[in-house]
């Protein structure tokens, strides 16, 4: 075990897709509780602002890209190894005496990065780290055993709460929810990469049933974009379409949820943290890794997504009604 008392300059570094900050939120919550405030963080802007800017830092520095903007490179450094300015960050974070990393990955900046800042401790998932981080069944776990150096006993429920909503947009969806009266939300998510995506019209055929069935439910679509033919729907007067409004206030959407439909995305994960049932279409990826964690859930998985049926995940919906 670690004492955090024996580092004055401790810095944690992390980059990636949107869900998988979501992911990291637990974790990052308990290392700035256990540094008592002295922790430093390297991020992309975009994340900070929109998922971590309520967690106690002593210094936040943003990772810079060579033409990438936006909240694209949260997932391009990690993902496609985009360089990024870790000379500037190796000056801001001069002096780091314990540096972690959070991400799953590694890259050639991100091992040149560490080398300029020479900490006498280092913590990540590769055996080039001083400690080196075992994955664990699921994602959340994975990333909150960094604690665990620190203290054995810290528990990743105590940290788990969902992310911070502003409060207009906490007004907003409080005003909805007092206009729907006694009516039910169900919030759907349909947009990712190609490989995990589940099909337009088994969407359509499912949430046309669903509402045949409940009909105290209304449907609200979020997301950056989606593909779903809504004018063939025949309850397409209780499905709302607010695809490409600010993350934040799908997430706060979220928040006021009764149910939750969508495939291995971030919204599967606020909606995790929030608690709201959901379930979870997978076919690439490993539920058991990527799916729920907190929340009541049911997950729907093929070794091809394409032959998950409608009427599959209409009965997990109805399961958790």
């Amino acid at each position: 075990m670690l004492n955090p008392h024996n580092f004055s300059r401790p810095v944690v570094f992390f980059a990636n897709g949107i869900g998988d900050h979501i992911i990291a939120l637990p974790a990052l919550r308990a290392l700035s509780n256990i540094f008592s405030g002295r922790l430093s963080l390297i991020v992309v802007e975009e994340a900070y602002t929109q998922i971590f800017s309520d967690i106690v830092f002593e210094s936040v520095w943003f990772i810079k890209t060579f033409g990438a903007s936006g909240v694209h490179i949260m997932q391009k450094i990690g993902r496609e190894s985009t360089p990024f300015d870790y000379e500037v960050l190796a000056k801001e974070a001069s002096g780091c005496d314990l540096f972690i990393s959070l991400c799953l990955w590694t890259s050639p900046d991100l091992e040149r990065l560490i080398k300029s800042l020479s900490p006498p401790v280092s913590v990540g998932f590769y055996p080039t780290f001083t400690y080196e981080l075992s994955e664990k069944i699921n994602c959340f776990d994975s990333i909150f055993c960094v604690n665990h150096l620190f203290n054995p006993q810290i528990e990743i429920e105590d940290f788990s709460n969902p992310p911070y909503i502003e409060k207009k947009y906490l007004t907003l969806v409080q005003d909805l929810k007092v206009s729907m009266k006694k009516n039910k939300l169900l919030i759907v998510h349909t947009d990712t990469k190609p490989r995990k995506i589940w099909s337009a019209d088994k969407f359509i055929r499912t949430i046309d049933k669903f509402l045949s069935v409940q009909t105290d439910y209304i449907v609200i679509i979020v997301g950056m974009h989606h593909n779903l033919p809504l004018e063939l729907a025949y309850y397409k007067n209780r499905i709302f379409d607010v695809s490409g409004i600010p993350l934040g206030l799908s997430f706060a959407l979220l928040s006021v949820a009764d149910l939750f439909l969508g495939i291995d995305s971030c919204m599967l994960h606020v909606a995790d943290l929030f608690r709201v049932p959901g379930v979870g279409i997978f076919g690439p990826t490993n539920p058991q890794k990527w799916g729920f964690r907190f929340a009541s859930h049911k997950h729907i998985t093929s070794d091809s997504i394409t032959s998950i049926t409608s009427q599959q995940v209409f009965d997990a919906l109805m399961c958790l009604c």
